[in-house]
């Protein structure tokens, strides 16, 4: 899908102050608003890429299934393994969390 596509599917699901937007770990599931990336200090490029876990102090690491703790984890989108569902414009990132 491209950009302008993608764009209008946020606003359609989840409105217009992307502040609010929410974004899905494919990793380990955990729903994060674009608001929630700002306050842990992550990059803009990472919202909706990299799981916010990469920001915080307390994270598990990706892919490890036998961290059974329901917190974030320290998934990168453009790390080796790239398991981000949805391409925009060439680019894969995370599924809205809706």
């Amino acid at each position: 899908m491209t950009r302008d596509e993608w764009l209008t599917q946020g606003q359609t699901l989840l409105g217009k102050d992307i502040l609010r937007w929410k974004f899905k770990c494919p990793c380990c599931g955990h729903i994060t608003t674009v608001e929630d990336y700002k306050k842990a200090g992550a990059p803009e490029a990472a919202v909706g890429f990299s799981c916010v876990g990469r920001w915080l102090e307390v994270h598990k690491e990706a892919f490890d299934d036998k961290d059974k703790r329901k917190i974030t984890c320290n998934y990168a989108g453009g790390g080796l393994i790239n398991i981000n569902p949805v391409e925009v414009d060439g680019r894969k990132v995370f599924e809205f969390g809706v």
